[in-house]
């Protein structure tokens, strides 16, 4: 009888390397994706946050515009506190220097 030696295949080298270069690309264009989706996460939270202040500011200068136009001697009095610091003779003002707004 004659034996038959089976030749176990063990693939080239080349078509390994190949398949590492594959997986190693794969798992870097993920974490790639990944940290660029969490830095586009916080510009998101940065966008609301000034978002929220502008609708303040918008909502501020809706009432400041309704209020001209029924009592311009109270806006009036407004703007000159807000933009122009005046205050009332005998007042006292006081200032949050914290920076806590």
């Amino acid at each position: 009888m004659e034996e038959v030696k089976t030749k176990k295949y063990k693939g080239s080298l080349l078509l390994k390397i190949a398949v590492f270069c594959f997986a190693f690309f794969m798992v870097s264009m993920l974490v790639s994706q990944q940290i660029s989706i969490s830095q586009k996460r916080a510009e998101l939270k940065e966008l609301e946050q000034e978002l929220k202040e502008q609708q303040v500011i918008n909502d501020e200068l809706r009432y400041d515009l309704d209020a001209e136009n029924t009592d311009s001697d109270e806006y009036a009095e407004k703007v000159a506190r807000r933009e122009l610091d005046y205050i009332k003779p005998g007042e006292r003002v006081f200032y949050n220097v914290g920076g806590n707004n």
